[in-house]
């Protein structure tokens, strides 16, 4: 394959990639952030459930990690109202590590590839700051505020939250 031809499948992956995330949130991240909001109807369903109703649970945990911008709170708050304190802390940590880990196995494989469609190698080297692990912590401090402010907009817009 030629260079030119690799970053248009890497480009083609990335867009689909993104309506992937987007359709995710809207069509399964919306219907069970409202499913979570309802404590006693999701504890019903996880004792209906059995072990499923867990795995299912942890499921979701990877989901709201993988899929960033799906809001992890009600799931956080109603796996405490149905697995308790320890069960339900146990299986968000189980699900936080999963997700987490698929995220950096990702990025791991495809981070630098999915760069390199949009920079050129060249102009990625001349970022050499970012190399730098004490500059990178101080951009991506100050980048957190702006990317959570985002992120609250989109919770607003899709998930109709304040």
């Amino acid at each position: 394959m030629t260079e030119k031809q690799k970053k248009w499948v890497f480009a083609a992956a990335f867009g689909i990639f993104i309506v992937f995330c987007v359709l995710t949130g809207w069509l399964i991240g919306v219907p069970m952030v409202e499913f979570a909001n309802d404590p006693e109807r999701f504890r019903e369903w996880v004792d209906a459930s059995g072990i499923w109703g867990r795995v299912l649970f942890v499921g979701m945990v990877v989901l709201q990690v993988v899929v960033a911008f799906i809001p992890g709170e009600p799931v956080e708050l109603a796996e405490g109202y149905a697995f308790g304190f320890w069960a339900g802390s146990a299986l968000t940590m189980a699900g936080f590590l999963l997700g987490s880990w698929l995220v950096f196995a990702l990025v791991r494989k495809f981070g630098v590839k999915l760069v390199e469609v949009f920079f050129h190698k060249n102009k990625i080297a001349e970022l050499r700051f970012l190399q730098n692990p004490r500059k990178a912590k101080i951009i991506a401090f100050l980048l957190m505020p702006i990317v959570n402010r985002v992120e609250s907009l989109f919770n607003r817009v899709f998930f109709k939250r304040k």
